[in-house]
């Protein structure tokens, strides 16, 4: 009657114990489930997966999309117009370009404790702006915005961390590419305003260009206009504030031709530049104006600027205005 009793007992406590074996597995499985990452080729790019949210680059498209299931999503528009915020949910587009990505880890404060500890999540942001796009098109920035992941545990924001630095280095390659079809289209530009020029000035009128003749202030002033007019037509845009300096042929000594935006038009010393003030240099100098700028041969590893010294002559009232317009440009 004894081991009659012994194996039912027996049986439960052995169902008893696969049943709580299993469990425990089932729960590590499940832990390992929410920690696992993956990168795959998908057609036109990669994917970053995870069980909180995944990355895919679109090669083709030079766009990013996240997909997650808890964010903070804000547009923010910089010519009007009202915030956007989204929680929650959400599917949103990045333009390659502009486009950076961050992790942080988290820290908690400990009570009792100086020092903050850390807390085994991290946040992920990515963060964009459309100033390069509109820069290449000649305008001013008109929106940024963010995406913030919170509460990404460690070893998935690690694995992510990874992810994001090869997708930075393709973006680099995108941007550089970007510059180099701007530059491209606008050394064309320059070549057509250059044989524009040349032809204008072949087809002027007789005399012109003689010396011994000497040209009335009207004169001056249309030849200078011409080329004025060629430079902005190179440049894609007209300046809200301009200053020129003609000889007595009516060449230009110097030029300045300046939008509030950013961007500008320099001419002096033989050479012009058109493109954006940001990461210049001015100089305030005793009779003139200096002005540094980054032309297309600088790049982070060769950051040299290139000179222009304009205002020369002018009166010390203007020169003080144009240092407040191209500080608040450079800016």
């Amino acid at each position: 009657m004894a081991m009659t009793g012994f194996f039912p007992l027996l049986w439960w406590s052995l169902a008893g114990a696969c049943a709580v074996g299993g469990s425990v597995y089932l729960f590590i499985e499940y832990q390992a489930y929410l920690l696992r990452t993956s990168v795959s080729s998908v057609p036109g790019g990669l994917r970053f997966q995870s069980h909180r949210f995944s990355v895919e680059s679109r090669t083709s498209a030079k766009q990013l999309v996240v997909q997650t299931k808890g964010g903070h999503y804000v547009r923010q528009p910089l010519t009007g117009g009202d915030e956007q915020v989204q929680t929650g949910a959400q599917t949103v587009t990045f333009d390659a370009v502009g486009l950076r990505m961050e992790v942080f880890r988290t820290l908690g404060a400990v009570e009792g404790e100086e020092k903050p500890k850390e807390t085994g999540f991290s946040t992920v942001y990515f963060k964009t702006s459309d100033e390069l796009t509109q820069q290449a098109r000649g305008h001013a920035a008109s929106e940024r915005s963010e995406l913030r992941l919170d509460h990404v545990p460690d070893p998935i924001a690690r694995e992510f961390a990874g992810f994001a630095n090869g997708m930075h280095d393709w973006i680099s390659k995108v941007e550089r590419r970007l510059a180099a079809d701007v530059q491209e289209k606008r050394q064309r530009a320059e070549d057509e305003a250059r044989a524009a020029a040349a032809a204008a000035a072949a087809n002027a009128a007789p005399g012109l260009d003689d010396p011994a003749v000497v040209l009335s202030e009207a004169e001056r002033e249309a030849r200078a206009a011409k080329q004025i007019a060629l430079w902005r037509q190179a440049a894609g845009f007209t300046g809200a504030f301009s200053k020129v300096s003609i000889d007595p042929r009516g060449q230009i000594e110097w030029f300045v031709d300046l939008d509030p935006a950013g961007q500008v038009t320099l001419h002096g010393g033989r050479r012009t530049f058109h493109g954006s003030l940001k990461g210049g240099r001015l100089n305030a100098l005793s009779t003139e104006l200096e002005v540094a700028v980054r032309d297309e041969s600088w790049t982070p590893e060769s950051p040299q600027l290139v000179a222009f010294r304009i205002l020369l002559g002018a009166p010390a009232q203007d020169r003080l205005v144009w240092i407040k317009r191209l500080a608040a440009a450079i800016t």
